[in-house]
């Protein structure tokens, strides 16, 4: 079945459910052309805004709602959107909103592999995620808006949920 005809079977959703729905899916696809066209950097810093606001309760609701579409388009995407093209594509879009959401890279072995996972934090909440899964992922990265994106490791006694950027 191709994508535009699953994404069709969400025609009996509220209007604002479809526009949703279809806004997560062009975001999933704009986020693969710029990861394959410009790479991981300067995909992440084009989410960066210097004019924050304060996350209010519903923002962080509005927040959850649309990383839920996301991992909706996602099943139904022509690209594999896995969890970086996801975090990127809710990343961008609650910046757009001036909502100052976190973009989490984590990594941790898994035997002799090295795994990585990438996630969204807004106000202390794992939007895209379950905070327990996200738990086992040592934070690498977080994107601020004065800063370039950079890497480092979380200091051992930190929250696993907020690593810093290398100054």
């Amino acid at each position: 079945m191709g994508a535009a005809r699953r994404l069709g079977t969400h025609a009996l959703l509220r209007p604002a459910n479809c526009w949703l729905i279809a806004h997560a899916w062009f975001m999933l696809g704009i986020v693969d052309v710029r990861l394959r066209t410009f790479g991981f950097r300067r995909t992440a810093n084009r989410a960066v805004t210097l004019d924050h606001r304060p996350s209010r309760p519903e923002d962080v609701r509005r927040a959850y709602e649309y990383a839920r579409w996301l991992r909706i388009a996602a099943r139904h995407h022509l690209v594999r959107a896995r969890c970086l093209h996801q975090a990127l594509a809710l990343h961008h879009w609650l910046r757009r909103q001036r909502l100052p959401s976190e973009l989490r890279i984590g990594v941790r072995m898994s035997g002799t592999e090295l795994r990585a996972h990438a996630w969204v934090d807004l106000a202390g909440h794992v939007l895209d995620e379950h905070p327990a899964a996200v738990g086992a992922f040592t934070p690498m990265t977080s994107a601020r808006p004065d800063e370039d994106f950079g890497w480092t490791q979380a200091s051992p006694g930190r929250d696993r949920s907020s690593a810093s950027v290398a100054r």
